[in-house]
């Protein structure tokens, strides 16, 4: 059997899109499951990007334009496109017509944020692939996808109404979704853990690579999405300078040879970092899984409310505490998570028999 999962591939590199697609790929080929994943964005890197950044490679960067893109932003770029070529088959579709005639015996939509109506266009082909508009009923499928907000715009609430109600049985991965989905068809929908967390760290480990031109030495690793405030700095200086660890900030310009880093190196990263600081969904995920002492802030300079499924997170694995402003007491290098890893065994099996339950396998 063959299933086509409908997620978020876009042209800007995203180290948690990634995962969960990766994930969901090697859940599938776990219960005899063979997979692509329908591509309608553009490529992470065109083929004339490609050219120039060897033109410019050539003549030292001396051609016009952005010297830092063209010496670290391609080489990240590339990184991102080699990952997907290596774990990750790829089914191009532009059109409803392609779709249509897709072979594929289901579609599943999701984990990431493919019902955040705030990346969609009002007539595109987002609003109908991410809602699976484009198939029959039987063959829906969908695993952990998240709205990415607390309501649905009015203008939105009778489209998705139409086609939530087309879907057989109905998984989000936040308890916000859960509501919305409620509020919108009065339906139950299933609370599921990310893709992420179906694959131990051992699997994970499968993938690591060590970054080139990385010392060897006890490192904070740091990955925030919404930047640092001064607060967040003051905390790293901190912690480097109280415990005598270097600082690796993998979003950071004035680190080159860590801002490349694909999603193989950011495994390899987060595996061996004696803390992890971060504002980030799947680096909190990551933390849990390797068993890494780790503190989650709240996200700087967004607009939308990206606590949500981190907050799930947080209270489904009874780590509260891990959040800075929690207000519960925390070791800083406490990573006692056992209580947590029960929960997650139980959720495990949750998945599993929902995914069976969707595709009615047996």
């Amino acid at each position: 059997m063959k299933a086509s999962i409908v997620t978020i591939y876009n042209s800007n590199p995203n180290y948690g899109n990634r995962f969960q697609n990766y994930a969901i790929v090697m859940i599938l080929k776990k219960i005899g499951i063979d997979s692509d994943t329908l591509v309608f964005e553009n490529d992470i890197i065109s083929r004339k990007q490609l050219i120039k950044a060897a033109l410019q490679k050539i003549f030292k960067y001396k051609l016009p334009g952005d010297t830092f893109y063209w010496m670290y932003e391609i080489k990240r770029c590339k990184k991102f496109y080699q990952f997907n070529n290596k774990y990750i088959n790829i089914c191009k579709v532009d059109t409803m017509e392609k779709l249509k005639k897709l072979k594929s015996d289901f579609f599943i939509v999701g984990s990431d944020q493919v019902w955040n109506v705030n990346w969609y266009d009002s007539v595109g082909i987002k609003k109908n692939i991410y809602l699976l508009a484009f198939t029959e009923p039987r063959k829906k499928v969908c695993f952990s996808p998240s709205f990415g907000i607390e309501r649905l715009p009015d203008e939105w609430t009778c489209w998705f109404r139409k086609h939530l109600l087309d879907i057989p049985f109905i998984s989000v991965r936040e308890e916000s979704g859960a509501k919305i989905v409620k509020e919108l068809t009065g339906k139950d929908a299933m609370v599921l853990i990310d893709p992420t967390m179906m694959l131990d760290a051992e699997e994970w480990l499968k993938i690591a690579k060590q970054p080139e031109n990385i010392e060897s030495v006890p490192f904070i690793f740091t990955y925030f999405l919404g930047g640092k405030s001064s607060r967040i700095n003051l905390d790293i200086e901190k912690y480097a300078q109280e415990n005598k660890l270097q600082v690796y900030n993998l979003l950071d310009r004035d680190q080159p040879e860590l801002y490349v880093s694909g999603p193989e190196e950011f495994i390899f990263l987060l595996s061996k970092a004696k803390l992890v600081l971060t504002d980030s969904f799947h680096a909190c995920v990551f933390s849990f899984l390797f068993r890494k002492p780790f503190l989650v802030y709240k996200r700087e300079d967004t607009q939308n409310n990206m606590m949500s499924r981190i907050d799930t997170l947080l209270k489904k694995f009874k780590l509260q505490r891990k959040f800075v402003d929690s207000g519960l007491h925390n070791e800083l290098f406490e990573c006692d998570y056992d209580l947590g890893y029960e929960i997650l065994a139980k959720e495990r099996v949750k998945v599993i028999e929902f995914l069976k339950k969707s595709m009615n396998l047996k």
